[in-house]
């Protein structure tokens, strides 16, 4: 079965950067058959405070742009980063106060369509106190509010989850009577697509990660390579065409690949950021 005939593989976790560095990891996605991707902000902190969310999501709506001039399907994702927490703190601002403007103009951008998610927005994957805690959840609800009014996804960014903490989100989704199916959380664990399966994935793109999702067989996931696009770390998190490398790895080692291939890099990604 030749590549023609199948879905091309899509990237559900992808950042980019303006420059060289960026143009070339998106030549090795689509000469390795990606065929799209998710795009995701990066935050900046040398751009200063002022207009920051703004800045933030222009450029990320400019590199979105210029990945579908080279022939890509893009989706966009604009939210806080959950670090930016301390950004705006050290700035001596209301972080809550701004990450929640930064979530209301994100949802501004997905009702006019020209994006498709609210993310990476979260708690950070690292021990903080309560308060930062409580105020990170606070932003997660109203991203999933968003999401309930205006039908768009949403991206988390959050510690490890074990069995409970993936409670925690899908009763805060439900809560908010958001589409389970689109909240999706990014660098989710292999292994864990039964527990609440109505939650989306979307996993980190390594061999072994893809065949312990894949055996699973609850293919309510997506994979990511949640490319950085850092120059002083190239590759980083992964390399730029890990999904669809995984993609050829899945048709060589899975009699089933058609069923899976079709569910991971099509009816997913479509349902969540293209419906």
């Amino acid at each position: 079965m030749g590549m023609a005939d199948s879905p091309g593989a899509f990237d559900a976790h992808f950042h980019l950067n303006p420059g060289e560095q960026g143009k070339n990891a998106i030549k090795r996605f689509i000469a390795s058959g990606g065929s799209g991707i998710n795009l995701v902000n990066l935050p900046d902190y040398t751009t200063g405070y002022e207009g920051y969310y703004e800045k933030r999501y222009e450029i990320t709506l400019k590199l979105a742009s210029m990945a579908r001039e080279s022939g890509l399907n893009v989706s966009v994702t604009l939210g806080p980063y959950p670090l930016d927490y301390f950004f705006w703190e050290k700035g001596g601002y209301n972080a809550r106060e701004m990450m929640m403007e930064g979530v209301d103009l994100a949802g501004k951008y997905c009702q006019n369509k020209e994006a498709a998610a609210i993310g990476e927005i979260g708690r950070p994957h690292f021990p903080v106190d309560e308060k930062v805690t409580e105020e990170s959840n606070q932003i997660i609800e109203r991203s999933l509010q968003i999401s309930k009014e205006i039908g768009c996804a949403v991206v988390l960014h959050t510690e490890d989850l074990d069995a409970s903490g993936i409670e925690g989100v899908y009763s805060m989704a439900l809560h908010a009577g958001a589409d389970i199916r689109k909240v999706v959380k990014h660098h989710a664990s292999p292994g864990q697509n039964h527990i609440f399966p109505k939650l989306s994935r979307s996993i980190l793109a390594s061999r072994s990660n893809v065949r312990f999702a894949v055996q699973e067989n609850t293919w309510n996931f997506m994979l990511e390579s949640d490319y950085v696009d850092d120059p002083s770390k190239p590759d980083k998190v992964i390399p730029p065409d890990s999904v669809p490398k995984r993609a050829i790895m899945i048709r060589e080692q899975f009699s089933n690949h058609e069923e899976i291939i079709a569910s991971i890099f099509q009816d997913l990604p479509d349902y969540v950021f293209f419906s």
